[in-house]
């Protein structure tokens, strides 16, 4: 197993380098974008190279009038991988963000986010899968459901470090809409969770 100061790129033997850092996201709204990927060859004289991904967030699920929120729609996962090599120079890597759904979902089941991942020299492949997609109760329900703040955290990564995708659940009331709670889950490295009473 890594320890901490191995996926650290810019520290080697107490000595400090510089960072050079370089984003590669997608941030195309329409559908069916099939996310965005760098194709990327390693500078010369440079020794260390640290890769994080993070898989994108599931999509929320459709409702009519009087269908009531299930799971909210959770987190991509995370991961982290660090390669080290004085030969690292003229190495290449394609490094690809997520994309999104194909369609507008107005049915029970969002979509299940899509993956980030890293391939290439020297490497095993790095990757972090999509959020599970929220759900709808194909009816109201007025009963109390115990699965308050039920945080799911699932595998479905590759790297030295990971973390696994999130949802959370639900809490419903036999009060008006206004009164029950829907618990969305936070980011992949955070615990941080939000809540809504909109259920309408």
């Amino acid at each position: 197993m890594s320890s901490l100061r191995t996926l650290l790129g810019d520290t080697i033997g107490g000595g400090s380098l510089p960072q050079k850092i370089f984003y590669v996201y997608n941030n195309n709204r329409g559908m069916s974008n099939g996310g965005c990927c760098c194709y990327w060859t390693v500078p010369a004289d440079i020794k260390n190279a640290t890769f994080e991904v993070w898989g994108g967030g599931g999509a929320g699920s459709g409702a009519c009038c009087c269908q009531w929120s299930q799971d909210g729609a959770g987190t991509g996962a995370y991961a982290i991988t660090h390669v080290t090599s004085p030969t690292l120079a003229g190495n290449t890597y394609t490094i690809c963000a997520a994309g999104n759904g194909s369609c507008c979902q107005a049915h029970c089941l969002g979509y299940t986010g899509y993956k980030s991942y890293v391939t290439g020299s020297s490497i095993p492949s790095t990757c972090a899968n999509g959020g599970c997609g929220g759900t709808t109760m194909c009816h109201a329900h007025h009963a109390y459901n115990c699965c308050h703040g039920w945080h799911c955290i699932e595998g479905g990564t590759n790297g030295n470090f990971k973390l696994g995708r999130g949802r959370d659940h639900a809490m419903n009331t036999h009060y008006c809409h206004n009164q029950m709670w829907d618990q969305i889950g936070g980011g992949a490295k955070s615990s941080m969770s939000r809540k809504s009473t909109d259920f309408c």
